[in-house]
């Protein structure tokens, strides 16, 4: 048993219950018995832990956060292992084990529980690695706190992992600067999207527990893709350039993707990061529909949802987000014609299908849409496309 600890926290049972909402296929299926967030989310599933004892409630809330981030509705207990439970550490003997179930969470395997990744191994690149940033700072603050032995420790690997993932993404961009098309451009991309969003959550958390400036750890790292950096970092300053450009109005939560529990279905419905979603909607046909694991209403609200959801992002005439309309560009070329995907919709769906600024974003073939984006990409690097 770990150390007591009263918060006004979700029940275990409950929580159990909301992660089985959103991702059944961690308890549905064999593979996950070998993944460690699956062992501990499927042992709290027979014997839901006490919630007042600290160190396997915050196992729980990591697994349950761990496996639910990536998908449509996740859990809500990020507060709770980036601050809340941090609050209840008040000596090394409760401080110990969390520090080191931080540590085990860095090397967890996302890919089962996330579409949101690019690249394998060392130079991985994933918005799970910015949950482990923002947790790994919650241990620092509370380290700094109560004086732990642990904090040179602490502070190396944060600055580890943002060095690591400079790596990474110095390795998909050269890989697209020495073969520019748009399979390396999507790759980069990605890993620009990971990193933005690693980044953003990093400084967040050093303003959520008011790191001093003069902390060593601030200094090196602290809003290292910005100007103002006290370390320059060119190609993180080039990276948030980019993602400015072209995925900051992809990057957001996806509410409208909450309704239809289709999605919920299977890991392979997860949404990887945003703007090119043709295959991601292909796959929902040729996955799911076709298979038989998306019913004809299933596809209907989703196609619903993505229609309606592009409509909000895109209250004016200037279409920012584009993600949603390539989605529906897949779903119809994998229907077989566009026809087909009006006549599965309601009147009002369909209206704006055909009437609505959808229709002229869904004029432009795949091919030629992921080359546009190439050219301008390789435009802002000042780089020449090669395959011209």
């Amino acid at each position: 048993m770990g150390p007591k600890f009263r918060h006004s926290g979700i029940r275990s049972k409950t929580l159990i219950e909301l992660v089985r909402n959103t991702a059944p296929f961690v308890f549905d299926e064999p593979a996950f018995d070998s993944h460690p967030y699956g062992v501990v989310l499927r042992k709290a599933d027979q014997s839901p832990p006490d919630e007042s004892d600290l160190h396997a409630y915050f196992d729980l809330c990591l697994a349950s956060h761990f496996a639910t981030v990536g998908t449509f509705v996740p859990t809500d207990v990020d507060i709770a292992i980036r601050e809340k439970l941090w609050s209840g550490v008040h000596d090394e003997t409760a401080f110990a084990p969390m520090w080191s179930r931080v540590q085990e969470f860095l090397s967890w395997d996302e890919t089962p529980v996330s579409k949101r990744f690019v690249g394998a191994g060392e130079a991985k690149l994933s918005g799970h690695q910015g949950e482990w940033l923002t947790v790994a700072m919650g241990a620092y603050a509370t380290a700094l706190r109560i004086g732990s032995e642990c904090l040179p420790e602490i502070r190396e690997a944060i600055e580890n992992e943002v060095k690591r993932e400079e790596r990474a993404l110095a390795s998909l961009k050269e890989k697209f600067l020495q073969k520019p098309e748009n399979s390396t451009m999507k790759d980069y991309l990605s890993g620009v999207a990971a990193v933005a969003h690693n980044l953003g959550d990093l400084d967040r958390m050093f303003d959520a527990f008011s790191i001093e400036d003069t902390d060593v750890l601030k200094r090196r790292v602290y809003r290292c893709g910005h100007e103002d950096a006290r370390i320059e970092r060119p190609l993180f300053l080039e990276a948030g350039r980019i993602y400015q450009e072209f995925l900051a109005s992809e990057n957001h939560r996806n509410f409208a993707l909450r309704e239809p529990k289709g999605l919920r279905r299977s890991a392979d419905f997860l949404l990887p990061f945003g703007l090119f979603l043709d295959e991601w909607g292909a796959g929902l046909v040729r996955n799911g529909f076709d298979q038989g694991v998306l019913s004809e209403g299933d596809l209907r609200e989703i196609i619903e949802a993505l229609v309606l959801g592009w409509k909000k992002l895109n209250p004016k005439s200037i279409y920012t987000s584009l993600g949603y309309a390539r989605a529906l560009v897949g779903i119809a070329e994998a229907l077989g014609e566009r026809a087909v995907l009006l006549n599965l919709v309601p009147p009002v769906i369909k209206k704006e299908l055909e009437e609505s600024g959808l229709r002229t974003l869904m004029n432009v073939k795949k091919g030629v849409f992921e080359k546009r984006i190439q050219q301008k990409v390789c435009s802002g690097m000042n780089v020449g496309n090669r395959n011209d």
